[in-house]
């Protein structure tokens, strides 16, 4: 499990590593701290690179003009269902959490040190547990890839199509909000589930997000404006 912070005190920040990293280390726990920041926007793009379902601890002060229920919200277009927790000095905005609709797990007072290291760790504890129970149901099914020195973990749901690159041995990947290039080669996705088919030999689609196949062109349409080709024998497989 991936563990993003997002705190603009740097004594706050140490405090918060020193807590998980301790924690981590003595439950020896499949965890890490992934980003620790106290910019949101370093935050973000931190959260599209791992691409993963992850943990947040996030100050709602932030010393800029972002705060950190705005940050929860843009983290939710990228993890839906990531578990956000709230480290703030201000329990009168517990509120906005429910204005802004973004899920939190807890919202913990920052102010009071035992406290604080006790629900950091009671919220380690049940993320972990229900990341765990996801990782052993269908409910979601990733992809494990390499791209360069990284491993990135990929939802099904996210997958567009895959395309043989023009680079020797590589596939390029085509997602909802991405475009990856990685090594590999398309056999070995052929089977993933029933939503995917091999339609050419160059492609293998999502059935989910194709919108249209024009028969004459042997083209296959996607709901985000993208195209590929089809195969003669395969055509009939794709009728919509």
């Amino acid at each position: 499990m991936k563990i993003f912070i997002c705190e603009d005190s740097k004594t706050q920040l140490e405090h918060m590593k020193k807590i998980i990293t301790n924690y981590i280390t003595f439950e020896q726990k499949d965890m890490s701290i992934y980003c620790a920041t106290g910019d949101p926007k370093t935050l973000i793009e931190a959260v599209k690179q791992a691409n993963d379902i992850g943990l947040y601890f996030l100050d709602i002060h932030l010393g800029t003009e972002e705060n950190g229920i705005m940050l929860a919200q843009e983290i939710r277009k990228y993890d839906p269902i990531g578990s956000i927790i709230f480290v703030t000095s201000h329990s009168e905005l517990t509120y906005l959490t429910f204005v802004y609709k973004v899920a939190a797990m807890d919202f913990i007072i920052k102010d009071d040190f035992d406290n604080l290291q006790k629900r950091v760790i009671e919220c380690l504890n049940v993320s972990y547990e229900r990341l765990s129970h996801l990782a052993n149901t269908d409910y979601v099914n990733k992809l494990e890839i390499k791209s360069g020195s990284q491993t990135l973990f990929v939802d099904y749901d996210d997958i567009i199509y895959f395309e043989s690159s023009p680079n020797p041995h590589r596939i390029i990947l085509h997602l909802t909000n991405r475009i990856i290039e990685f090594y590999g080669s398309l056999k070995d996705y052929d089977n993933l589930d029933e939503r995917f088919f091999r339609c050419h030999h160059s492609y293998i689609v999502n059935k989910d997000y194709i919108k249209s196949v024009n028969k004459k062109e042997r083209i296959v349409n996607f709901t985000n404006g993208e195209t590929c080709y089809v195969s003669i024998r395969n055509i009939k497989k794709l009728s919509f």
